[in-house]
């Protein structure tokens, strides 16, 4: 993995641009592409406490052909959380953990037990 950018987001989150192509293989080309790495501060504590809340945790946004979200659109959306035109719960159907990230960033989600 290769960091393309690192920037700050208008809320002070902290983001970077990553290029994951290196580990695409002869039989998956396409599996692995650009991804977006933000590290908020979480508003929940996990079961097992490895996210805290009031810490930086980790969301990994990636681009996914079989979703329609393409890498030319990840690069679009760190665009746009740089500039603050977009929040990282705009892009939350694009969270690699799904509810789970959005339930430690503190969005409307039922707790399940993670």
């Amino acid at each position: 993995m290769k960091v393309i950018e690192r920037t700050i987001m208008t809320d002070g989150t902290k983001i970077q641009l990553e290029d994951w192509f290196e580990h695409n293989t002869e039989q998956y080309p396409d599996l692995y592409g650009l991804m977006i790495g933000a590290y908020p501060i979480a508003k929940n504590t996990g079961k097992y406490g490895l996210i805290r809340s009031g810490e930086a945790f980790r969301i990994s946004i990636s681009q996914n052909k079989y979703t329609g979200y393409s890498d030319d659109n990840v690069l679009d959306d760190f665009k746009a959380l740089k500039n603050g035109r977009k929040s990282l719960e705009d892009l939350s159907e694009h969270f690699r953990n799904g509810e789970k990230d959005m339930w430690y960033l503190g969005m409307d989600v039922e707790y399940k037990g993670w």
